[in-house]
Order: structure tokens, then C-alpha cells, then sequence
């Protein structure tokens, strides 16, 4: 959020609220993309390339959701960001 001396605190409640949720609910789908697979992996019994399918979903699948997750965070708060500055300019 960026530091301006007309940011009220209200304002800035209402940023730091809105960014704990989003890291929450994000924390929750890191979880998920996680621990899920993992726990399903031995039903995914057949062969992918030469490989178990479950191989393929640790190797590829995890990290990429993973760089998902950080990208869905990024341009939620730049767009939170620039909201929080709009506001102060306006002096909400």
C-alpha cells in the first residue's frame, strides 16, 4: 500500500483485512493443490510417457499451480494497490 499522509486508517484496515483473506484463501488452495493429488495418487495407477501418471502430476503439475498461485496473488494486490491509491488521492 502506498505511504501517504492522507491514508486514513480505516483505509488501511480495509487493505491489510482484504490481503489477509486473499492470503488465506490462497494458503487454502496451496493445500489443496498439495496434499489432494498426494492422497488420490494411488488410484492413478496407469502410465503416462513411460512413467506413473502420479510421477507426472508431482514433477509438473504442483510446481506449475504453485507459479499459478503466485501470479492470481501478484495481480490481485497490484489491482488492490491501486485501488488503496486511488482512494487516498480522492481522500476516502
Amino acid at each position: 500500500m502506498p505511504d501517504s499522509p492522507s491514508s486514513t486508517p480505516s483505509a488501511m484496515r480495509r487493505y491489510w483485512r482484504r490481503n489477509l483473506i486473499l492470503i488465506g484463501v490462497l494458503v487454502l488452495c496451496w493445500l489443496a493443490l498439495t496434499f489432494l493429488p498426494a492422497y488420490f495418487a494411488r488410484e492413478l495407477s496407469f502410465d503416462f510417457i513411460g512413467w506413473p501418471f502420479a510421477f507426472w502430476m508431482a514433477a509438473y503439475g504442483a510446481p506449475l499451480s504453485y507459479l499459478v498461485l503466485i501470479g492470481i496473488y501478484a495481480r490481485l494486490m497490484n489491482r488492490a494497490d491501486a485501488q488503496a491509491r486511488s482512494d487516498a488521492e480522492r481522500g476516502d
